[in-house]
C-alpha cells in the first residue's frame, strides 16, 4: 500500500479516517442521548445545530452510520475499486464544500432556522477548519494512487 500511496497519501486517509471516525463516535454517543461534551441537551443543541432542540435519535443516528462507514471506505475499505474511489471522491467533496460554504448555509440547505451565535462562533472557530482539514486529507489521500500511476 505505501507503494501505491506515497507515505503523504497514507498520511492523508489515516487522518481522514480517524477524523470521520471521530465525528461518527461522537453521533453514536449524541444518539444515544448523551450530551457530552456540553452540560446539558440544550448546550449541545446551542453549540452543534445552533437551535433550541437536538435532532432526533434517528437522523443523528444516520449521520454517525454515514460518517463511520465514510471512515472505513477513506482508511482503506473497498480498496480501489470504484465505488471505493466514489465515495471517497464524494466524502472530500462533501466536506470541502461545509468547510467553504460554513454551518449557516448548511442550517438553510437543511431548512433550519437560523443558527444561534454561539453556533456561527464554534462553526467559524472550530467546525469550517475542521471540514476543511478533513475534506483535504481525505482528498490527498485518495488521489496518492492517481498521482503515482501519472508520474510512474
Amino acid at each position: 500500500m505505501i507503494g501505491a500511496l506515497g507515505a503523504s497519501g497514507i498520511a492523508g486517509r489515516v487522518v481522514g479516517a480517524a477524523g470521520l471516525a471521530a465525528v461518527g463516535l461522537l453521533h453514536v454517543l449524541w444518539a444515544a442521548g448523551s450530551s457530552w461534551p456540553a452540560r446539558d441537551a440544550d448546550a449541545l443543541a446551542d453549540a452543534v445545530v445552533g437551535s433550541a432542540h437536538v435532532p432526533a435519535a434517528g437522523p443523528t443516528a444516520g449521520v454517525a452510520a454515514l460518517a463511520l462507514g465514510g471512515a472505513a471506505v477513506v482508511g482503506g475499505a473497498g480498496g480501489e475499486r470504484p465505488v471505493a474511489r466514489l465515495i471517497r471522491a464524494g466524502a472530500a467533496a462533501a466536506l470541502l464544500a461545509r468547510g467553504l460554504a460554513g454551518g449557516v448555509v448548511a442550517t438553510r440547505v437543511l431548512r433550519l432556522p437560523d443558527p444561534s451565535a454561539r453556533f456561527r462562533d464554534l462553526d467559524r472557530l472550530v467546525y469550517r477548519p475542521l471540514c476543511l482539514v478533513l475534506g483535504a486529507a481525505v482528498a490527498w489521500g485518495s488521489l496518492g494512487r492517481i498521482r503515482r500511476r501519472k508520474m510512474g
